[in-house]
């Protein structure tokens, strides 16, 4: 193989992790009984860090707390370090460093993160990570670290096996991915009918193929190191560093909702009250393929399980909705159906509930999404518009034990201190710093403030967000975005020909900027606009 570092000879695409923000590790320590560090004012290292959007994204939104990357490719880094310059972010360190040499100042981390890092490096520096972790991570620090995960990886390894015979010698880049995706058109083509070993070979070669960046391809399958691990094989590992199992980021994937309810039982006396073997089987039934495990020091006193109460200082969101009560039921339960919002999160979770303060909240939580709302304000809406007549710790306690639950069934997501943006456009809105920055250097799909990744899939849009810099108001974003699309070639203006003048464009942008700017704040893309007595502070 080529001496050229893989990262550097191929760009990994870079995305912002809504499982791995400080603001949901922090929330998952506090109902577990830990004082994890407020988001705001943390001290957090990412492993792996590549060109650092993430670090970007969390160094804008908390000015006040510190992060530092290390990732080994210098393109990335660099890319990074230029982005950082450009945003004048002084609480952020991008360094370019080998992890097995690098060493940290005295300082502990409250969150240390690694993605897409544990299954992709040799042994010897899985081992340096957890030792790290152990070494740095403060008292009421949390670890992130993802892996790929057996038994789910066993099927796909066959094919990883495959290509990795078939593209022996092959080391360009480019020629590799060619390599294999035309071994996997012809391994789902060829191979014979009728066995069960063929219905796995063409989905796992199916999948493959469907992904749309060829780097992920590149680098997460055609990796000549990549090693999945069972949940209990990690914890093992962790527990050797004094590192013990806190949850997972994707803190649904812990519930057994999703089983038949015959089968809880069964698994409930197999774990026989070890948290650790009711995951184990719980991937046995579900084929796990892919963990994001939370660790934290062996000595932290962990509470168990989760403690509702601990709901009362966190925020609330989730794309949920309403579902027609059951006809005739007369029960007064309301279904509600949706998921947190986040890439990992539950499409499916439904909660049923005839407790109208419940019900009350989950409407509003829905309909202010993406919005997260802080659990008091949620609470007091909730009791005025169900009008209740019980307590206010009453509703409260009734209202923290429902949050946990749609938590747990990944109905919606819980955050301590979430970034803010704007719900509303306002008179002079303006655009994410950071998506701007992406979007002027060529990308569609950006850092939105949630965060998430969001994509724009119009020029329009991309123009209309770059101009949104907080200078203009409606009238001067109709008039410098009619004159932008009139400037462009005819097949870069979303397929309008010929040629359209600015006046043309002008009238027709005219009813669709408002809407324009909602989708903006809908996409969590503007930020908060500072009231004139802020300005002058």
């Amino acid at each position: 193989m080529s001496t050229t570092f893989a990262y550097d000879a191929l760009e990994y695409p870079a995305h912002v992790l809504p499982q791995m923000h400080p603001s949901r590790l922090a929330a998952i320590g506090r109902l577990h009984g830990l004082a994890c560090a407020a988001p705001s004012h943390c001290r957090l290292l990412e492993v792996g860090c590549g060109d650092g959007l993430q670090l970007l994204a969390l160094a804008l939104a908390y000015p006040h707390s510190r992060f530092v990357g290390i990732d080994m490719s210098e393109k990335a880094i660099a890319r990074g370090e230029t982005f950082r310059q450009r945003l004048g972010l002084d609480n952020l360190a991008l360094v370019q460093a080998d992890l097995a040499q690098w060493e940290p100042d005295e300082r502990a981390f409250d969150y240390i993160t690694a993605h897409g890092f544990y299954s992709w490096v040799p042994a010897q520096l899985r081992e340096h990570l957890l030792a790290l972790c152990r070494q740095t991570l403060a008292g009421a620090g949390i670890a992130y670290i993802s892996y790929n995960a057996l038994p789910g990886c066993h099927l796909r390894r066959l094919v990883w096996d495959m290509l990795r015979h078939h593209c022996a010698g092959v080391d360009d880049p480019a020629a590799r991915i060619a390599h294999a995706r035309q071994f996997l058109r012809w391994l789902g083509a060829a191979t014979p009918e009728g066995k069960p070993y063929a219905a796995v070979i063409r989905d796992e070669a199916g999948e493959l193929l469907r992904r749309t960046d060829h780097s992920v391809l590149f680098h997460d399958d055609l990796a000549q190191i990549n090693e999945p691990l069972s949940i209990t094989a990690f914890a093992a590992q962790a527990q050797a560093h004094g590192l013990e199992f806190l949850a997972e980021a994707d803190y649904h994937e812990m519930s057994d909702a999703a089983l038949a309810p015959e089968a809880r039982p069964g698994l409930a006396a197999l774990a026989n009250g070890d948290l650790l073997q009711r995951e184990q089987y719980l991937d046995f039934l579900k084929g796990r393929r892919f963990r994001q495990t939370l660790l934290c020091r062996a000595e932290a006193a962990v509470m168990r399980p989760a403690d509702a109460s601990a709901t009362r200082g966190l925020h609330a969101a989730g794309h949920l909705q309403r579902e027609e009560a059951r006809t005739g039921s007369g029960d007064g339960a309301v279904v509600f159906r949706g998921s947190s919002g986040s890439s990992g999160s539950a499409g499916n979770a439904v909660l049923s509930t005839d407790h109208p303060v419940i019900q009350a909240a989950l409407d509003v939580i829905g309909s202010a999404f993406p919005m997260p709302l802080a659990f008091e304000a949620l609470l007091t809406r909730a009791r005025a518009t169900s009008r209740s007549v019980a307590s206010e710790d009453e509703d409260a306690d009734a209202l923290a034990k429902a949050l946990l639950r749609g938590f747990e069934h990944g109905l919606l997501g819980l955050h301590c201190e979430p970034p803010g943006f704007a719900s509303e456009p306002g008179a002079t809105p303006r655009a994410s710093a950071l998506a701007r920055l992406q979007l002027e250097a060529g990308a569609d799909c950006v850092a939105s403030l949630r965060p998430s990744m969001v994509r724009l899939d119009s020029r329009l849009a991309v123009e209309l967000i770059q101009l949104l810099d907080g200078s203009r108001n409606h009238e001067a974003l109709l008039q410098d975005l009619a004159l932008r699309m009139a400037s462009l070639p005819a097949e870069s203006n979303d397929g309008e020909q010929p040629m359209r003048s600015a006046a043309w464009w002008r009238q027709h942008l005219a009813p669709q900027l408002i809407d324009g700017l909602q989708q903006a704040a809908q996409m969590a893309l503007l930020e908060v606009t500072p009231s004139p007595a802020q300005r002058t502070t």
